[in-house]
């Protein structure tokens, strides 16, 4: 399995929210959206993400959605737009490269 890195210049914020009632579908999703980014809170991840590598989650979440009652929903963030984020309580913690492994 090959390691990938994204770059960071070509990478926007992304947030990635989901709503799964499922227990084992929404620890699958949890442990992929792990390699992809930080949890921030229960259900939501940030992570710096290429269009490649925005493409190739959102096919790997496909694949382990029953889209009948599961919901997943990847914003991404521009730069410009990344510097108007305001938040309350302890700093977000810095996102970084993505890493995951391709088989």
């Amino acid at each position: 399995a090959a390691q990938r890195r994204c770059t960071m210049s070509s990478a926007l914020l992304c947030l990635l929210v989901y709503d799964i009632p499922d227990d084992r579908r929404r620890n699958r999703i949890f442990k992929l959206l792990k390699q992809y980014g930080q949890p921030m809170q229960l259900s939501a991840f940030e992570a710096r993400l290429s269009l490649a590598e925005r493409k190739q989650l959102m096919r790997e979440v496909s694949r382990l959605l029953d889209t009948r009652v599961d919901r997943f929903v990847l914003y991404a963030i521009g730069k410009e737009q990344e510097r108007g984020i305001l938040s309350f309580g302890p700093p977000r913690p810095e996102i970084k490269q993505a890493t995951y492994y391709l088989v």
